[in-house]
């Protein structure tokens, strides 16, 4: 059994990495706009959508590419980011995939989408990270809930 404690050894080293909270400045954006941030992982995109801030990674899973200038649209107040090579969807509050790799550059091809379901890495999610706004407009990008201070009762 020796593996499965190996195994367990590393998913607690995970969880530790975790308990190191992430915390990103961020200039102030403005409805529509994005902004791109160095993140723990590579580049955070920042964006104001229908009055809400989401921050997710920038790179997507599927061949690393970068999704910065990826569509991003709100539809049943969920808010989605698209990678422009390959279609995969990304939710910006949870960073979960929602559809995987349709085609390449845009075309829905059933044919290219299993070829390049192929190339580079199975469905994956990404990071999606807390947005704090600070009194003077700029933003605090985290990769952990922002506290609510309860001490002052």
């Amino acid at each position: 059994h020796r593996h499965s404690a190996f195994v367990a050894t590393l998913h607690s080293a995970k969880a530790f990495a975790q308990l190191r909270a992430t915390t990103i400045d961020c200039p102030a954006v403005g409805e529509g706009e994005r902004e791109i941030v160095d993140g723990p992982d590579g580049p955070v995109l920042v964006a104001k959508v229908a009055g809400s801030y989401y921050a997710v990674d920038a790179t997507c899973p599927h061949l690393n590419l970068p999704m910065k200038k990826g569509k991003i649209e709100v539809n049943d107040g969920k808010a989605t980011i698209t990678c422009n090579f390959h279609n995969s969807c990304f939710d910006m509050k949870t960073g979960k995939c929602d559809q995987w790799v349709t085609g390449a550059l845009g075309v829905e091809n059933g044919f290219l989408s299993g070829l390049m379901n192929k190339v580079g890495s199975g469905k994956n999610d990404i990071t999606a990270y807390y947005v704090t706004e600070k009194d003077d407009g700029s933003l605090t990008v985290s990769s952990e809930a922002p506290r609510v201070d309860e001490s002052e009762e």
